[in-house]
């Protein structure tokens, strides 16, 4: 990989052909990231949704047990 670094680094090229590289290095660099980000919360509990919806207004009220 370090060879078609180098490589990279010495291939003359004008300003359209390095602002392709670069952008295609932006991009796989923050694609890679959000798949990390995404593959790293796999198998873990969904934290409780928190806000209205989840409280006694909202409608996820437990019912009464009668003993």
């Amino acid at each position: 990989m370090k060879n078609e670094i180098d490589s990279l680094l010495q291939k003359e090229m004008d300003r359209k052909a390095f602002l392709k590289h670069v952008g295609a290095g932006f991009i796989a660099l923050t694609g890679i990231a959000a798949l990390l980000k995404t593959l790293n919360g796999v198998g873990q509990p969904s934290r409780p949704s928190v806000g209205y919806g989840s409280s006694t207004y909202g409608g996820n009220k437990k019912p009464r047990q009668t003993s």
